[in-house]
Order: C-alpha cells, then structure tokens, then sequence
C-alpha cells in the first residue's frame, strides 16, 4: 500500500475517533445538565435540551459565562458531576478535540491572523444577526468567548443563540488563542534569561 494513501487512512481514522469521542463527552455532558437538579436556572425561558447541550460546552471549553448554570440550587450531585465531567472532560475535549475542530484554519493563509479574523467575522456576524447585538457587543462577545474569559455580563438569551454560540465556541476557541501565541513568544523571551557566552580560551603560543 502506498505511503500516502496509508497515512490518509489513518488521518482518517484519527479524525473518526475524535468524532467518536466528541459526541460521547458532549452527550454525557448534556445528559448531566438536562436531568441533575439545579444545573441550570429553572425560570429561564428557551428550550431545556439546547440549555443543557450550551451549558456542557460551555463547561467544557472553559468559556463558562455563569448566566443560566449552575443555579442557586445546585445540589451535591450536581457539583460532583461537574467535578467529573471537568477532569475527565476537559482533557480530551480542550486537546485534541479542540484541535480539530479548529483544523479548518489550515485551508486559510495568513498564518494565526488570517484564521483569527475570520473567526472575528464569523462572531460578528452570528450576534448581530440571531442575537440582535450592535457590531461592537459582538465583537466583543467574540473575543470574550475565544479567549474563555467569559465574564457574562453579555450572553446569549436564545434558543437559536445558544446553540449557535456553542457550535461557534468549539470552531473557534483555539483559533482566537493562536492569535495570542506571538504575545506569548515575546514575553518569553523578555523573561527568561539568556545564557551567557562562555569566554574563549586564548591559546597558548608555541615558544
């Protein structure tokens, strides 16, 4: 069998595990916030299941904007499955999982800026459109999002928005971190100290 074709089959199958594996922690995950009591704020309005599937991505990819789960009322079992779902969950689900889910970026140039501005784009215009936002809150709920630091004083209210928000969440999270790689490179540098030359050693003269 030819090389190429052997590594495209098993590009293949690694893609279909992290599928695989993508739609077990996401379904476990839901599960969990749809059924366990006070995972979520019972008097808000929307669809219980898009409420839980968002709550479970948005645990999931740290984003957490804390506005409709936990609720008040979390109860010990509650906090126990988070506990579960945040060890067992997040490894996975931030690794590879996020890994490819953001390989789109690979088919557009610019290297992490290209993919980042399009990312910008694409949050945009999802807020301004389901959500009703001006161009300035979703922007800003975009890179709040992509960054994770989800401090939830702006969030999705609808059924349409959640899911959207979370789909948009799992596409884009590393592609808006990437944008942060060259910040961290230069900060690295500045920090760690570089070694010193070693001080040559004169030969001696022959008499």
């Amino acid at each position: 069998m030819p090389r190429k074709k052997l590594k495209q089959q098993r590009s293949m199958h690694q893609e279909a595990k992290a599928v695989l594996a993508t739609t077990c922690i996401l379904a476990v995950g839901t599960l969990g916030f749809y059924h366990i009591e006070g995972m979520m704020v019972d008097d808000d309005k929307g669809d219980r299941l898009v409420k839980a599937f968002y709550c479970c991505v948005m645990t999931l990819t740290t984003v957490g904007y804390g506005d409709i789960c936990p609720s008040d009322k979390l109860s010990h079992i509650g906090r126990i499955f988070i506990v579960c779902l945040s060890f067992f969950g997040l490894g996975m689900f931030c690794g590879p999982i996020m890994d490819f889910a953001s390989s789109w970026t690979k088919r557009i140039p610019g290297g992490a800026f290209g993919p980042g501005i399009c990312a910008l784009a694409m949050g945009i215009v999802l807020f301004t459109q389901i959500e009703g936002m001006t161009a300035i809150d979703a922007a800003y709920l975009t890179i709040i999002t992509g960054t994770t630091v989800g401090y939830g004083d702006l969030s999705p209210s609808t059924d349409g928005g959640r899911l959207s928000t979370a789909l948009f969440a799992i596409l884009v999270v590393n592609v808006i971190g990437g944008l942060l790689d060259p910040a961290k490179t230069y900060l690295s540098q500045l920090c760690v100290a570089k070694p010193k030359p070693s001080p040559r050693k004169k030969k001696k003269k022959k008499a």
